[in-house]
């Protein structure tokens, strides 16, 4: 009589050891801290700039994925994403990011296709800078038209956040942020102040963080 080896056990050489624990030399998504402080930046975040807010109590920062209208304005890549949020032992920053993309609204075309194709932009960019799945990622809108495109707007966040994302609006003044996809976004900033190097720096802090869909960002 023959027996059969049951197969998939750890003695069998074709087992394979299936985890979802995420890359541990990659950024990941995490709930973000209730009252944290936080600045927005358009530039390359060096050593001594993460240093100086970290020193000011800061534990997060926010970087645009693409260039606006400042000639100074550099989009956030793959390696600044690693250095960033990764911890000092391996000679990261040690700060949690979310990214921001900046959307002139005036130059939203008025086809149908066109929040498609703004939205698969975000997304090539969200993927280049390897900001992972579950993050906020931030819609900074650009011009006063805001309200004559709202479906058009609504429909790029809907498509990111239909891709994973969780999706915020940061406005052009300190407010309480609106909802956004269903998702209650609790967040404040003030606005942007003039370096003289022609860099921008904004500060913003998270407010409770409460709720079912709360802000995520990314972190090692």
């Amino acid at each position: 009589m023959s027996t059969n080896k049951p197969t998939g056990s750890k003695d069998d050489p074709s087992y394979v050891r299936v985890t979802n624990l995420p890359d541990p030399d990659l950024a990941f998504s995490m709930q973000a801290t209730a009252h944290a402080k936080g600045f927005i930046y358009n530039g390359t975040i060096t050593p001594g700039i993460a240093e100086k807010y970290k020193s000011e109590g800061n534990s997060f920062c926010m970087r645009n994925l693409n260039t606006g209208d400042s000639d100074w304005d550099v989009p956030l890549s793959a390696q600044e994403t690693n250095r960033i949020t990764g911890p000092s032992s391996k000679h990261g920053y040690g700060l949690a990011l979310m990214p921001v993309y900046n959307l002139d609204v005036s130059k939203i075309p008025a086809s149908n296709d066109a929040a498609s194709v703004i939205a698969t932009q975000v997304l090539d960019k969200l993927s280049a800078a390897l900001i992972p799945i579950g993050t906020t990622v931030w819609l900074q809108l650009l011009s006063s038209e805001n309200g004559a495109k709202s479906d058009q707007i609504r429909n790029i966040e809907h498509q990111i956040f239909q891709s994973g994302y969780s999706v915020g609006i940061l406005g052009d003044e300190v407010q309480q942020q609106q909802q956004t996809n269903g998702r209650v976004l609790e967040s404040t900033y003030t606005p942007f102040e003039d370096a003289s190097n022609g860099t921008s720096v904004r500060s913003i802090s998270i407010g409770d963080n409460t709720g079912a869909n709360p802000i995520y960002w990314a972190i090692q």
